[in-house]
């Protein structure tokens, strides 16, 4: 009988600590075709021999908004377009551009965890169909929103952990938006600023290889709206619980508009 107990205890503490699938972008749902037609994969060129990987978001048939640790320092990248198989160079329907044409912002090499923001001009428009849709980007009215508790998606190709390999399908995931001050509490040796909007970790969050990656809402009309672009998570990895770190599109409005075809809307 007390072999019995001490079973029935193991097996609830298995129970308890088992792993919960579906949870984060590395471990979330897969995307279906067109869920997410704004969302571009970039397969990152520094040389002749390093590659690397990233995410970022159609915002016109001219611009893909991304963030400037992506793109900053690199030659050359593949922009992965209405595909969900970011490295199947054969996937139907899929479109793939190579870049060149990076514009970062000019206060990112100073202070890069605050200005974690670039465009890649496309050489051409890409035509806009039901997979390939540029997504919105806040008002001026919403330039001091904070968009606190609302639930937000992440989506990219990134790691399903720390030390596992990346996605080769696009995954989602959902969190909520938290504060400034709650995000400090959560990652009290990084530097967080108004210019970050954060998103809760302990059920969700983007890994490696998400850098970059759009962070929407769905907006008061109804209409998905890019609020963020993923810039870093802490130094204890993305299963750590913690926050993640978005740069807030809302305090970058003018530049984007400044630098790009985008038109940046007074009102909803």
């Amino acid at each position: 009988m007390k072999s019995l107990f001490v079973f029935a205890l193991l097996l609830v503490a298995a129970a308890a600590y088992a792993p919960r699938d579906n949870q984060r972008v590395f471990g979330g749902e897969i995307a279906t075709l067109n869920q997410f037609p704004y969302a571009v994969g970039l397969i990152t060129r520094i040389n002749i021999l390093l590659t690397g990987q990233c995410a970022g978001s159609l915002v016109s048939a001219n611009f893909i908004l991304t963030a400037a640790r992506c793109v900053s320092g690199i030659q050359s990248a593949v922009a992965v377009l209405g595909g969900l198989r970011i490295n199947d160079a054969n996937e139907a329907g899929a479109v793939r551009i190579t870049v060149t044409d990076f514009i970062i912002h000019p206060q990112y090499e100073a202070e890069p965890d605050i200005f974690d923001v670039a465009l890649v001009r496309l050489p051409l428009p890409v035509p806009i169909s039901d997979r390939v849709r540029p997504v919105r980007l806040p008002n001026l009215r919403q330039i001091e929103a904070t968009f606190n508790g609302q639930q937000a998606t992440v989506t990219g190709w990134g790691r399903f952990g720390e030390g596992t390999a990346n996605s080769e399908v696009l995954r989602f995931a959902r969190s909520q938006v938290i504060s400034t001050l709650a995000c400090r509490l959560s990652l009290p040796t990084n530097t967080i600023v108004d210019q970050h909007v954060c998103t809760e970790g302990s059920n969700s969050s983007p890994c490696q290889g998400d850098f970059g990656a759009p962070l929407t809402i769905v907006d008061a009309d109804g209409i998905t709206t890019q609020i963020g672009v993923f810039s870093f998570i802490s130094i204890l990895g993305c299963e750590s619980g913690r926050a993640a770190v978005h740069t807030r599109m809302s305090s970058y409005l003018t530049w984007i508009g400044d630098n790009s075809d985008v038109e940046i809307r007074p009102d909803f």
